[in-house]
């Protein structure tokens, strides 16, 4: 091939290349995207901003995560970032094991308050007995959680088991530098979007004009928290009051 052969090609390929919009789909993109990566030279690498398995719910406590984590990053003590992996996997199947647990003991103490409620002269074991048979009505959930506990347990004992294998046949030597900044990234919690602070203060100007009105109780938690309203609506001012929140539960029995 001559070169103005070569030159015209190439002037061929650009006006085609011109003419089109790129990938469409996401894996398209993707790999686009590796097009100028060929030694990985100059390839600068970002830390992971949350660690690869993730398994918080609304609910759960982010704190009590990495403080099992930390835990058992010190029995571990991992010596590959592929080992710190399995530990953040053995760490969610013990996080969530713990938390079906509570979930159990939630499920039966509410049958408790309402034996409680309906007959506060029953002796405890009486109550317990009862709060035992009414259960049974629901076997379903109880053999849910069972299996959840199961699987739960089952897999973080694997992930033991793995995390041994893998420093016997795979040593890294010497260990490898390991990073848990993911994991305390998710300590970091997020403020509430500006349609729900706005929904917020639309019930708290509510609750100021109109006395009878009961603010919902979930409104009432963000207002009383004083470093949340102090950085999403750090000049407004709501005198609390005994009346402005929907009653309280019932207190659980102790």
């Amino acid at each position: 091939m001559t070169e103005s052969q070569k030159a015209r090609r190439a002037e061929t390929a650009r006006r085609n290349g011109a003419k089109s919009r790129g990938p469409k789909t996401a894996n398209g993109k993707f790999i686009s995207s590796l097009n100028a990566i060929s030694t990985a030279e100059h390839l600068e690498v970002f830390k992971a901003e949350m660690p690869e398995c993730a398994a918080l719910l609304s609910t759960d406590n982010p704190h009590e995560l990495v403080d099992l984590l930390q835990k058992l990053i010190r029995q571990f003590l991992p010596q590959s970032e592929c080992e710190l992996t399995l530990v953040r996997q053995a760490c969610v199947e013990l996080f969530q094991y713990q938390r079906t647990v509570s979930l159990e003991t939630f499920a039966r103490q509410c049958d408790l308050d309402t034996l409680l409620r309906r007959c506060p002269e029953m002796p405890s074991q009486t109550r317990q007995l009862q709060s035992y048979k009414s259960g049974l009505a629901e076997k379903e959930l109880w053999r849910s959680l069972q299996r959840d506990k199961k699987a739960h347990l089952s897999a973080f004992t694997t992930f033991q088991k793995q995390i041994r294998t893998m420093r016997r046949d795979f040593t890294m030597i010497p260990p490898e530098p390991v990073c848990g900044d993911p994991d305390f990234a998710q300590l970091n919690e997020e403020l509430p979007p500006p349609e729900v602070v706005a929904e917020v203060l639309a019930h708290a100007d509510r609750a100021k004009n109109e006395p009878s009105y009961k603010l919902p109780l979930w409104v009432a938690e963000i207002l009383a928290n004083k470093e949340l309203m102090a950085e999403i609506a750090p000049d407004y001012v709501f005198q609390k009051s005994n009346e402005s929140a929907d009653p309280m539960p019932v207190p659980e029995a102790a």
